[in-house]
Order: structure tokens, then sequence, then C-alpha cells
């Protein structure tokens, strides 16, 4: 069996503000930094035998924060980039919404784009990593695009990941399933 545990990077400014981040590669701020600590608490007793990640600053540096309870070599793909948003990153997604309530945005990666990449990433990762449990850091599409892939209750506009919420997949037989999604990594009362 294996199993993936998807991980969405902790918060950056961009989030903070409500705008489009996609392929921009920013940093996770103070509070990023604190959520991806908790979600390394909330790991530190899980068993992976690989970390992979979107090589984009935000969901390395939460693999890097998670991976120092697990001490793994991190491996990059590009295929678990976020969508691109072109010439609309950087801008308030309200503003975007407003203007593009479709979710269709000129000069962006489409969905079908984003959902076909992710799907080559996971049949890589499941053809080079058999029977493995990973841990994966990626992005609030691109996670969602994973987990669609799999589950009718998914979808890109509706569905909720928090920074650092976890979801679990699993393999069986050739058979990917959801087991949950957009798990908390927070302490209920929090600081």
């Amino acid at each position: 069996m294996t199993k993936i545990c998807l991980v969405r990077h902790g918060l950056t400014d961009y989030n903070a503000q409500r705008k489009l981040q996609g392929a921009s590669d920013i940093p996770l701020n103070r509070e990023g930094e604190y959520q991806a600590e908790c979600a390394r608490e909330k790991l530190k007793d899980y068993h992976f035998d690989v970390i992979i990640t979107s090589p984009l600053m935000r969901a390395y540096r939460t693999a890097e924060i998670i991976n120092e309870y697990h001490g793994l070599e991190i491996e990059t793909m590009d295929e678990l980039k976020e969508q691109f948003f072109g010439p609309l990153e950087g801008h308030h997604i309200d503003d975007v919404h407003e203007k593009y309530p479709d979710g269709i945005f000129p000069g962006a990666e489409t969905f079908e784009s984003l959902s076909n990449r992710v799907a080559g990433a996971i049949s890589e990762i499941e053809r080079k990593y058999p029977e493995k449990h990973i841990l994966l850091t990626a992005h609030s599409r691109t996670i969602k695009s994973i987990l669609s892939l799999y589950s009718e209750e998914i979808h890109m506009f509706e569905t909720k990941l928090d920074n650092c919420s976890l979801s679990h997949i699993e393999c069986v037989d050739s058979k990917w399933s959801v087991n949950d999604f957009n798990i908390t990594t927070q302490p209920a009362v929090d600081r």
C-alpha cells in the first residue's frame, strides 16, 4: 500500500493579503513558519520513507521544517508547483473573481492542464516509490487537483484547504482513495 500525506504550505504575505500567488516564489511569513512548526509536531511520530515537495520556497521551507524530525533527503518535483496564473499573479483574489467570475483567467494555466500535470506526478511517485509512505508538500490548488482525481467531494472553489492542513490518500491494489482532507495541525487553543 502506498500512502501519501499531503501538506499545504504555511502562510505567506500573499495569502494574508489575499493575493494570487500561483508560480510566484513567495516565502513563508512568520505565521507560516509557526504553522509549519505545528505540522512538524503533529507529524513527528509518523514514519515517512520519502519527502517530495514543490520547488517553490513556501512549500520547500514547509517540508524542511517538518523534516527536522525525519532527516530525509527532500526531493523536488516541478509538477507539484501551484497553478500558474500568469499576469494575474499578485492581484487581489476578490478583484480577479469579480472580473472573471467563471474562474477562467486569461494567460493562466487551465484546470485541465493542472489536473493532467498532478496526475502525472502521482503516477511517477507511485512508480518510483511503491509501497512507501510519502510526505508531499505543495499548494492549495495542486493538492485539490490531486484529491479531486480520487474523490467527487473535492471541488476547486468550494473545498477549503487551510495552510499547513493535512490530507491523506492511499493506493491499494492500484486504486487510490482519499482518506481525509483539510485536517488542522494547529493546537485547538492557539497562542
